[in-house]
C-alpha cells in the first residue's frame, strides 16, 4: 500500500469548556488550520489529551473531525500498551471512516523488540487502513530501533512513521534503510529542517495548531526545493516554537490558542494550565511570529 499522506499534518488539541468537549471551538480550529495550509489532521493523538477522553468521546471526536475536515484526510490515534486494545481502537477508527491510524509504540510495559514487532503486526492485520508507526521515546520509555522500523516497513499497510525522537542520525537512517514509498514524518518540531533534509514526506506538528501558516510555509518551501528559505523561516520562528513546548504538550499550545481567543484555557487532569512564568514566555514569543 502506497503512503497517501504528505505535507503538514496537524495533531489537533481537544478544546474543553466547563469539563465538556467544546465542539464549536474544535470546528473553528479545524477551519483555521485548513485555511492556513494544513494537508490533513490527526485526532486522538498525544496533543488531544486522549487518555482523558471516554470511549464515547473518542468516537464522537473522530466522527466530528471527519465531518468537518473540509475533505482533508483524518488519521485517528489507535495506540495502547495492550495489543488487543490497540487492535480494537484501529478497528473502531476504520468503522468510523478514518483515512488511517497512528499507533504509538507500546509504553510502560517495556516490551522487547520482538514484542514491539508482533504488536504492530497485529494492528496491521486488523485493518485495511494505512498504519503510521509512532516512535516517541520521551513519552513511552521505549525507543524503536531502526532495524525494527525496517522490518515493519515491509508490511503491506504500514506506510510510514512519525519520528519524535531527538536523533538526526536516526532520521537519516530511517530514510536510508526503508523503501522510497515508506513515509518519514517529523514528530519533533525542533528538527523539522533536519527531517526534510533527510527526505521526510511531511511533518506532524503540534505547534501548527497555533501557527499553521508558518509550518505550511516551511513545508511548501522544502517541497519546492527552496531549502535555504525554509530553514530561514524556521529560524525566524524557532523562539516561538520552543516557547510552545515550555511545558508538556499541549499545555502551552492551549494557552496560546486561548490567548488568541480561539479556545478556553482548559485541560483535564492530570494536565494543568500553564504557569505564570511560562505564560509570559509564550506571550513574548507570540509577538515576534514571522510568516514570510
Amino acid at each position: 500500500m502506497k503512503n497517501p499522506f504528505s505535507g503538514l499534518i496537524i495533531p489537533l488539541i481537544t478544546p474543553f469548556s466547563e469539563g465538556e468537549i467544546d465542539y464549536c471551538s474544535l470546528k473553528n480550529l479545524i477551519s483555521f488550520c485548513a485555511t492556513n495550509g494544513a494537508n490533513g489532521f490527526v485526532c486522538l493523538g498525544t496533543t488531544a489529551e486522549t487518555p482523558t477522553l471516554t470511549p464515547k468521546e473518542r468516537d464522537a471526536v473522530v466522527s466530528f473531525c471527519i465531518e468537518n475536515s473540509r475533505g482533508l484526510p483524518v488519521i485517528s490515534g489507535a495506540g495502547s500498551n495492550c495489543t488487543a486494545d490497540a487492535v480494537k481502537l484501529a478497528k473502531r477508527a476504520y468503522a468510523l471512516g478514518a483515512n488511517g491510524v497512528l499507533s504509538v509504540c507500546p509504553y510502560y510495559n517495556n516490551p522487547p523488540e520482538s514484542g514491539i514487532i508482533a504488536h504492530f503486526c497485529e494492528i496491521s492485520n486488523a485493518v485495511p487502513l494505512p498504519v503510521i508507526l509512532y516512535d516517541v521515546p520521551s513519552r513511552t520509555g521505549v525507543e524503536m530501533s531502526v532495524d525494527a522500523i525496517y522490518k515493519l516497513s515491509g508490511l503491506h499497510n504500514i506506510t510510514g512513521i512519525k519520528a519524535a525522537g531527538n536523533s538526526v542520525d536516526k532520521l537519516k537512517l530511517i530514510s536510508e534503510f526503508t523503501a522510497d514509498d515508506f513515509a518519514l514524518f517529523c514528530g519533533n518540531d525542533m528538527l523539522t529542517a533536519e527531517a526534510y533534509a533527510s527526505g521526510a514526506a511531511g511533518t506532524i506538528s503540534a505547534a501548527a495548531n497555533v501557527i499553521p501558516e508558518v509550518f505550511a510555509g516551511i513545508t511548501s518551501l522544502f517541497q519546492s526545493g527552496k531549502g535555504n528559505e525554509a530553514k530561514a523561516l524556521l529560524e525566524k520562528n524557532r523562539k516561538l516554537i520552543r516557547a510552545l513546548y515550555t511545558e508538556t504538550n499541549p499545555v502551552a499550545i492551549k494557552y496560546a490558542l486561548s490567548a488568541a481567543g480561539m479556545i478556553k484555557n482548559e485541560l483535564r487532569l492530570p494536565m494543568c494550565p500553564i504557569s505564570r512564568k511560562n505564560a509570559v514566555i509564550v506571550d513574548e514569543a507570540l509577538k515576534i511570529k514571522e510568516v514570510v
